[in-house]
């Protein structure tokens, strides 16, 4: 366990993998990592990954640390870094639109971020068609995973969505050397395809690598190939092919 106490967050937007990371992160010795803390919504009853530990969000708690921001955002962000041990959150692009506040604190009190980005764009928007048709976000058990679930992808507006995907992930990497934030950038694909992809990340976190407990406990939604998993895939195939962004089917 190291002594060393980061205070970090988890820049990036949905369907990136970033709660399976958060999770993998919670495991270790000495760290606590949490979900979307900026989420504007109350938590649910439902059982969740983080249901034992998790932190109350920013706005089940405002009230305790005044309706007036952004001093209750400093407020509340205070009190969640000075728990015990390394601490981070997940904040979403979007999020910092909703709270700009948020990113000169960041700035002020030297946070580390760790942009997490997925290269393929099409899984994200595959990931995103089959959220909205489970009804659930992530799976905990392998009893709760879909079996021959196979969703649709709208080929007239495939091209713009992913674009909007890239947009986003840019912009994300702008703000971060626009506030001159020190950081470090990963990739999905990396982290899930090779464990020893952890290393880098878990250097400039100041965690322990050797010995690591890899494990999260959130399972992989879709299990098959894209081919598997989308109904329309040949339109899709057809859609990007001859685009920059055909490289994205499998």
């Amino acid at each position: 366990m190291s002594d060393h106490k980061t205070r970090f967050v988890v820049f990036t937007t949905q369907r990136t993998g970033s709660t399976w990371l958060m999770s993998v992160l919670n495991n270790q010795d000495g760290v606590s990592g949490q979900g979307e803390l900026f989420l504007p919504r109350p938590r649910s009853q439902e059982r969740r990954w983080d249901s034992d530990f998790a932190w109350p969000r920013y706005v089940e708690s405002r009230e305790g640390y005044g309706l007036r921001r952004p001093r209750s955002v400093y407020r509340y962000l205070t009190d969640l870094y000075a728990s015990e041990g390394s601490v981070g959150f997940k904040l979403m692009y979007s999020q910092v639109k909703s709270y700009p506040e948020i990113l000169p604190f960041l700035v002020r009190e030297k946070i580390d971020v760790v942009h997490l980005i997925r290269r393929n764009h099409l899984d994200v928007l595959i990931s995103f068609a089959l959220k909205r048709q489970i009804g659930r976000a992530h799976v905990l058990s392998p009893a709760d995973r879909p079996e021959g679930e196979s969703v649709e992808l709208d080929t007239g507006s495939l091209g713009r969505d992913i674009r909007k995907l890239e947009l986003k992930q840019n912009l994300g990497r702008w703000t971060l050397r626009l506030a001159r934030l020190r950081h470090l950038e990963v990739a999905y694909e990396d982290l899930s395809a090779d464990p020893g992809q952890f290393e880098p990340l878990f250097d400039f976190l100041h965690i322990p690598f050797e010995g690591a407990a890899l494990e999260s406990a959130i399972l992989r939604t879709r299990t098959g190939s894209q081919q598997d998993v989308l109904a329309n895939y040949d339109e899709v195939r057809r859609a990007l092919a001859g685009s920059r962004h055909s490289h994205l089917l499998e």
